[in-house]
């Protein structure tokens, strides 16, 4: 008997990336806390701004809010209510699951397409703390929506065509 398969390497990647952000969003809420309880403490001497932070905090969770569901979409991991699929022959939700598997595809189409024109739309613009093009943080639409469209043939493909078969030794 073996174990469980191993992640892929794409999935390793995202989650890595998911972490990171995590950690950014942490730190950066924790340091935006702490300037503003100093002078609480220390008196009107230890006034320190940090406008970034709470940019820093906002880019990063974008970028990990799209990589986490595509994570969550490749583990099927998302929300579902099967109250009717249930009550349905096995035949039947065979079917009614590939017409949700298909309107998934038609949403994260059109998350990819307007993500893109949303990001291309701000392209001119920067951030005024951390000096970024907000396209950079708008682009986490189409790049985590890419890998949802992946992930999700990937799940159909294991689904309906069945796991790859693994390569015979000569």
């Amino acid at each position: 008997m073996s174990g469980p398969m191993p992640e892929p390497r794409l999935i390793r990647i995202e989650k890595g990336i998911a972490g990171a952000c995590f950690a950014a969003v942490m730190l950066s809420i924790f340091l935006q806390v702490v300037t503003r309880l100093l002078p609480k403490f220390l008196g009107n001497w230890a006034i320190i701004s940090l406008p970034w932070t709470e940019e820093l905090s906002r880019f990063a969770f974008v970028w990990l809010l799209m990589l986490g569901a595509s994570v969550g979409l490749y583990k099927q991991e998302h929300f579902s209510l099967t109250l009717f699929t249930d009550l349905l022959s096995p035949a039947l939700r065979w079917w009614c699951e590939l017409v949700v598997y298909l309107l998934e595809l038609v949403f994260i189409g059109f998350l990819i397409w307007y993500g893109y024109l949303m990001s291309e739309m701000v392209w001119g613009q920067i951030s005024p703390a951390l000096g970024w093009r907000y396209a950079y943080v708008y682009s986490s639409v189409p790049v985590g929506a890419v890998l949802m469209a992946l992930h999700l043939l990937t799940v159909m493909r294991n689904r309906y065509l069945g796991p790859s078969p693994a390569p015979r030794e000569a």
